[in-house]
Formats: C-alpha cells, sequence, structure tokens
C-alpha cells in the first residue's frame, strides 16, 4: 500500500536525505536489483506511484540513495515561486520499496479551497524572469549573502509575490532569513535572520547513504 504524507518538516527531510558518507554500503537483493537500473530510471519509477500529473520536468533537482535496505529518491525545487494567491507543491520525497511518499504543498495569500487539486509547480517564463530579478537584487546586497550560481543552490528559498514587492525566505542548515525585495527598484528592506540549531543526530540511528547515478 502506497502511504502519502503531505505534511512535513521539508527542510527536516532534506537535512537527513543530505547525509551521506561516500564508504561503500552492503545492499540487499532488491535494493541491487533497482540500483542496476540507474538515477533516471529509478526516478522514473518513483513518479509511478504518484497518482497525479508530475513529470521529471516538475524538479529541478532529482537525488537517488540508499542506505542498502532502502531507495529513497528526492525531487526539490530549492527556488520556489509563487504568484499573488496561488499555491503547489514544490518537492517530493519518495521511500520507493515501503511506497511511502512525502509532499506538502507551499501557498501565497489567500487560495480558493474549492478547487479540486492542487499542482506541482512548473517553470513558466514569467517565473523565471522574476526569479532572476530577485536573484540579481540578492547579489547587489551584503546584508543577505550572494548567489553566484542558480544551478548549485542546495537551500530553500521560497518568493511570494506582492503587488509592489516580493517577500523572501531562505532557510539553509544553520540559518533561517527573511526580506522583502521591492518590484520596481529591487532595493532589498526588512532583513531579519535567525541562527538554527540543527537537532542532535544520534550516531546510531545516523544510516550511511550511498548517492546513485
Amino acid at each position: 500500500m502506497i502511504k502519502t504524507i503531505k505534511i512535513a518538516t521539508l527542510f527536516q527531510l532534506i537535512l537527513i536525505f543530505n547525509l551521506c558518507h561516500s564508504q561503500e554500503i552492503n545492499m540487499n537483493k532488491d535494493v541491487k536489483d533497482i540500483v542496476k537500473l540507474g538515477k533516471d530510471s529509478i526516478a522514473q519509477l518513483a513518479l509511478k506511484l504518484i497518482d497525479r500529473e508530475v513529470a521529471i520536468e516538475n524538479f529541478a533537482k532529482i537525488k537517488v540513495k540508499t542506505d542498502g535496505r532502502e531507495v529513497y529518491v528526492s525531487f526539490r525545487n530549492p527556488i520556489k515561486y509563487l504568484p499573488i494567491e496561488s499555491e503547489f507543491y514544490f518537492d517530493l520525497n519518495v521511500n520507493l520499496l515501503e511506497g511511502i511518499i512525502v509532499y506538502n504543498p507551499v501557498s501565497n495569500g489567500l487560495v480558493d479551497c474549492k478547487k479540486k487539486t492542487i499542482p506541482f509547480y512548473k517553470q513558466t517564463r514569467e517565473a523565471q524572469a522574476s526569479i532572476e530579478f530577485v536573484i540579481k537584487a540578492i547579489n547587489k546586497n551584503d546584508e543577505v549573502g550572494g548567489i553566484s550560481d542558480i544551478s548549485s543552490f542546495e537551500d530553500d528559498m521560497v518568493i511570494r509575490e506582492h503587488k509592489s514587492y516580493y517577500d523572501v525566505s531562505v532557510v539553509s542548515e544553520f540559518q533561517e532569513s527573511f526580506y522583502k525585495i521591492k518590484k520596481v527598484s529591487g532595493k532589498v528592506y526588512d532583513v531579519e535572520h535567525a541562527h538554527l540549531v540543527p537537532p542532535p543526530i544520534e550516531s546510531e540511528n545516523n544510516s550511511v547513504l550511498k548517492e546513485i547515478n
């Protein structure tokens, strides 16, 4: 039976998924058979578990990892852009053998609760232009740090559009930041930072994960 979990602490899942080591691991037969398929085929298998309209193209980053007993597939959009009054699923985590699916929506403003389904995010030209505007503004400001290469960005950024500004939140492993960016001028203001203390991870529960390419 497929188990779907829509409410989860997203970045905790990301951090757990990224706790991997390069050493070799022992794989059971089921895992070996799946790993032989390769990353792309495994990702397609994971998407087939979703009874929704979703494709590889919906996600900017895909990672497949195993601890030798399970196979985990992470589908992510590290930079999440939301127009006014919109709601999307941006990220998806799948435990392939157990059939466990974890995803939760991200929204911006009042959303029509009567609509039948929440869609998975699809990048548009308008959204891409807005993201590029925000990144350019960020790179000009010393208070919020810079992003030199979007393709290598691994944190979690949410950009919510408003009438005259963008509301931005960024969560990394040790810090959470909030600020606004004016639409016309690109001025960054109302900057706030909060330092995060990661939860202790017991060594006996820290699974060794190997990335599958």
